[in-house]
């Protein structure tokens, strides 16, 4: 294999890139992310360059080699800074014959050719992190879809369990009516016997029917309920309610409100204020209410205001947090500091004034 040339695979010697990012194995070998997904057969990996098996049945559960991706931009950024700078010297060698002002307008039109570059690239670069996240989304979802799947299957046994419980309580309640039908035929004979013959006969038909009836209740005390039956059916009520319990948009709509037309915070800081690793920049009394630790964060920090607006004036108050308790500040006349994190309708934040 040619070592010489970090960024390519070793197995199907493509450059990296965001489809083929480079994926350590445990053995220390890195292939790409496609290579590996294709190694993988009845969930092992047997490793190209060492032959060390790996259990495995997603590429995605091999860690990005990030090192070598930091290595392979550094390379790209060598090679494009060479290139353009034999690029300059060539077109100061075209543009010699051309006026000052027509020079000075090229320089402008690359600088702003390589500044738009810049941006593409680092476009490029967000949209790799994101189109990573999503395939890990991806995985996590087939991994949970999976584990629904056996909730399904473990839902139907407890069905059918209680369809057998169903049933075996059909056929002891109808033994059961039988029973009670006879003792109450024996009270009605008892009541109308008029000879000894009579009794003695009565007697022993009852005595029959008591003992049979007498084993019944006994077989219903032993049978029911099934304890696995019943068991089963509470545990499996209670995951699959707990899980639907947990089912809810409104985060999604109001992350997606939050986002719209921001054009000025990149794909994964979105990313990362929509599952809110990071709070948005104009936070809502619902923030405030729910406290996750990136919110509590800020407010411990002092960087979270009130803002309310007179016409055209803004005026802010801090809101601060003391033994568990939230505090609005009084109002000041001027325009919250520009790295606040603002609510915007104060009217809906129920606070104490403490200063």
């Amino acid at each position: 294999m040619d070592n010489d040339k970090p960024e390519e695979c070793k197995v199907c010697f493509n450059n990296y890139d965001e489809l083929r990012r480079p994926r350590n194995l445990p053995c220390g070998h890195t292939f790409c992310s496609q290579c590996i997904e294709d190694t993988i057969k009845n969930a092992q990996l047997t490793c190209p360059s060492c032959r060390a098996e790996h259990s495995a049945t997603d590429a995605t559960q091999f860690p990005i080699n990030y090192a070598m991706e930091a290595v392979i931009k550094k390379l790209r950024s060598i090679q494009v800074t060479s290139v353009q700078s034999v690029s300059t010297k060539c077109g100061q060698d075209r543009t010699r014959g051309i006026s000052k002002k027509l020079r000075s307008l090229v320089q402008e039109h690359k600088s702003s050719i390589s500044n738009l570059i810049i941006e593409c690239e680092e476009a490029l670069s967000q949209l790799g992190k994101y189109q990573g996240q999503v395939r890990d989304w991806k995985t996590q979802h087939h991994q949970l879809q999976d584990r629904l799947y056996d909730l399904l299957e473990q839902n139907k046994a407890a069905i059918e369990l209680l369809e057998q419980e169903d049933t075996s309580v059909l056929t002891m309640t109808t033994e059961g009516e039988a029973g009670k039908k006879q003792l109450q035929t024996m009270l009605e004979n008892l009541n109308t016997v008029n000879t000894a013959q009579e009794v003695v006969t009565t007697f022993d038909e009852a005595d029959h029917y008591n003992v049979e009836v007498e084993d019944w209740i006994q077989k219903c005390q032993e049978l029911f309920p099934d304890v696995n039956t019943v068991y089963t059916s509470v545990k499996v009520q209670e995951t699959i309610k707990k899980a639907l319990d947990t089912i809810t948009t409104e985060t999604g709509a109001t992350a997606a409100t939050v986002l719209q037309g921001d054009s000025a915070t990149t794909i994964m800081e979105k990313v990362k204020i929509i599952t809110g690793e990071i709070p948005p920049a104009t936070l809502t009394v619902d923030h405030l209410r729910g406290m996750s630790e990136s919110v509590k964060r800020l407010v411990e920090a002092g960087l979270v205001f009130g803002v309310q607006q007179d016409q055209d004036d803004l005026r802010y108050s801090r809101i601060t947090l003391q033994d568990g308790q939230l505090y609005l500040h009084v109002l000041q006349d001027q325009p919250p500091p520009t790295h606040a994190h603002t609510i915007q309708d104060l009217r809906s934040f129920a606070t104490k004034n403490s200063h």
